[in-house]
């Protein structure tokens, strides 16, 4: 005969186990709702995607944050129109003041704390170099950094989708261009004392071997500089046929504000990421007027549609922004990878099905970029097979606005 006692005990054994099944069932039931779907990757929720950005809110080069403030214009519109599939884009964008120190530490948080899925539209090539490797490391998608320095470029990790060609190779066009459109044979250079610049300098050096031209003068300035007159000065009493100007918006200012004052004449060309309405806004534009400028986007007032799309997005949420070219570099990256959670559809996200998807776009036209080819990189392969944004093209600013300009070799 079973004692009574005994079987008192095992019913409420059993019992104590039902509710405890029921209490984990209905937990995991739970964490599955909260985050989606169980296979989601980190940042991911069933109605949010979180991605990271480092931009230099504030500090000496702050101009640089109209891209952060482009990216951010094109996620708030997607937001507004009800997501991707049912999720929204939460972009959290952090000041490291353009200071790799600030970077590591903010790009940290973003990985070990915030879980963010991916790191979209960061700015500057010296911060971009301090974390890249960590980033990798931690298997992080980064997409569209605002940096042509040849570690991101040419980086070998499939994690890695540049955003413009190499500053190297922008280096060695701009020496053809001194040649062919300014007939210079001895030139000069002052450049930004950083990643960005001294990859600008090789890239220089393999174009005076290529056409013949010599180099008699180089000068660096310190992004944090406030005064750039001895530069420009050693540059005159030079002699130079011709400048080249690897120099950020407002150091290309008081390099052209200082020209001026001199009176020195010589034909300038300067570097893509200098380009923005600062510079004549800063400088005055009679002190701008003819200077070339690298570009690699179309002009605002571009009737193309996605063009007239991002200015009306970008005015409607930023518009105390003058449009720059520097805005356009975020929308790039944004609308990129939008347009690959698009593709993913509603089921599960991941980072590796994010790679899968963005290396699959090929031939799209639905961005402020003319043509979207992204390749394919294996093992070993270096990151320039991601390129959002493939070439340069030209302007030089007459009349108070930048004209587009075609060089002889590009006609």
């Amino acid at each position: 005969m079973v004692d009574p006692f005994f079987t008192r005990e095992v019913k409420l054994v059993t019992n104590i186990i039902r509710q405890l099944i029921t209490v984990v069932g209905s937990l995991f039931v739970l964490t599955m709702f909260q985050s989606g779907h169980a296979s989601d990757g980190p940042g991911i929720s069933k109605d949010q995607i979180l991605i990271c950005s480092y931009q230099p809110m504030t500090g000496k080069v702050s101009s640089y944050f109209r891209m952060g403030k482009g990216a951010d214009a094109w996620f708030k519109h997607v937001n507004e129109n009800g997501g991707i599939n049912g999720r929204m884009i939460k972009f959290k964008m952090v000041d490291d003041k353009y200071e790799p120190a600030r970077t590591k530490n903010i790009v940290k948080r973003f990985i070990e704390r915030d879980k963010c899925f991916a790191i979209v539209a960061p700015l500057g090539s010296a911060p971009t170099k301090a974390v890249i490797d960590y980033i990798v490391s931690k298997d992080v998608p980064l997409i569209g950094a605002g940096t042509g320095a040849a570690k991101n470029v040419f980086y070998k990790s499939r994690n890695v989708f540049p955003l413009y060609p190499p500053y190297d190779k922008e280096g060695t066009d701009l020496v053809r261009f001194t040649k062919e459109v300014f007939n210079a044979k001895k030139i000069g250079v002052i450049y930004q004392n950083d990643a960005s610049g001294k990859t600008h300098l090789k890239g220089i050096e393999v174009g005076l071997k290529q056409y013949g031209v010599e180099m008699i003068a180089a000068e660096g300035y310190e992004p944090k500089e406030v005064d750039l007159s001895s530069q420009v000065i050693k540059m005159k009493s030079a002699n130079v046929d011709a400048l080249i100007c690897s120099c950020a918006p407002e150091p290309a200012a008081k390099v052209y504000t200082e020209r001026a004052k001199l009176g020195w004449k010589a034909p300038v060309v300067n570097v893509f990421f200098g380009k923005s309405p600062k510079v004549p806004e800063l400088a005055g534009k009679g002190a701008v007027d003819g200077v070339y400028f690298a570009t690699i986007f179309r002009e605002w007032d571009d009737p193309n549609e996605h063009i007239q799309k991002a200015k009306a997005i970008l005015t409607k949420f930023y518009p105390e922004e003058q449009h720059d070219a520097v805005h356009l570099w975020g929308f790039t990256g944004a609308q990129v990878f939008s347009e690959a959670v698009k593709r993913m559809g509603s089921g599960p996200i991941t980072r590796a099905k994010l790679l899968d998807t963005l290396e699959g776009i090929d031939n799209w036209k639905g961005s402020v970029v003319p043509v979207v080819n992204i390749g394919e990189v294996k093992e070993g392969e270096e990151a320039i097979k991601h390129l959002l944004v493939p070439s340069m093209n030209y302007v030089v600013y007459k009349g108070g606005k930048f004209q587009p300009f075609t060089p002889p070799w590009m006609k």
